[in-house]
């Protein structure tokens, strides 16, 4: 059995104590539980689940998703590699949506993380080329650095002092590993990494999203009651509240 882990993101403007001393308690807004192949958020509703004030950038078309939910499941479906698939299960505090929204919501998912595989399939095959173009050029001169260090690894065959040989062997060794250093990068590397990145996308672009609801429910950790200002008290008997 696999042993769920959660995290929780705290609203950094109710973390700190007020400007008038009352202590104000952290509200977890949004609330991460994962599993081996499913991933549970609870929001407090739909539209927590997207940036609405974000415009949408190439090439999405709709709503962003919300930076730190896209974050999670991405980062999540790269950790679980060895589960094929990934279940999205989404918790609102609200009533149940309706079929079509929750129809729509699941799509606007989908082609979010679709889209992103799609781009970043496109930076591995740019990866791929400016890899294989650097190390075009980087054969020659590692070719013409491995010839000096094979001359002057032995000095008496060239007849220059000792310092100087073993000067020019090591800036040979430098600039050979130099040469190979990009391409390696670039074609094992970063390679690797951005092709674990494109298969987290592609399971969450055909991932099972299910919906739960929990109207009236508390947020998970709920606040703690804030004291009001002595002119606040005053404020609310006149007012009668």
């Amino acid at each position: 059995m696999v042993q769920g882990v959660s995290a929780s993101i705290v609203a950094p403007d109710q973390s700190k104590t007020t400007g008038k001393g009352a202590p104000a308690t952290g509200e977890p807004i949004v609330h991460f539980e994962r599993s081996r192949g499913v991933v549970e958020v609870r929001l407090k509703d739909v539209d927590s689940l997207f940036d609405r004030v974000a415009p949408p950038t190439f090439p999405h078309g709709g709503p962003m998703l919300d930076n730190n939910v896209a974050t999670f499941l991405v980062d999540t479906a790269r950790e679980d590699r060895r589960s094929p698939n990934i279940e999205i299960a989404l918790t609102f505090g609200t009533p149940a949506l309706r079929p079509e929204e929750e129809s729509g919501t699941r799509a606007q998912i989908h082609s979010f993380f679709s889209n992103n595989a799609e781009m970043a399939e496109l930076s591995n095959r740019v990866n791929r080329t400016e890899g294989l173009g650097s190390l075009r050029y980087s054969i020659p001169v590692v070719a013409a650095a491995a010839f000096v260090v094979g001359v002057f690894s032995v000095p008496s065959t060239v007849g220059v002092p000792a310092y100087l040989s073993e000067l020019t062997y090591l800036v040979a060794l430098v600039v050979i590993w130099l040469m190979l250093w990009d391409p390696l990068e670039k074609l094992l590397f970063d390679s690797y990494f951005i092709r674990l990145r494109i298969r987290a996308l592609q399971k969450l672009a055909a991932a099972k999203v299910t919906f739960a609801y929990r109207a009236g429910a508390a947020a998970p950790g709920g606040t703690a009651p804030v004291d009001n200002s002595p002119l606040e008290t005053v404020q609310r008997f006149i007012d009668g509240t």
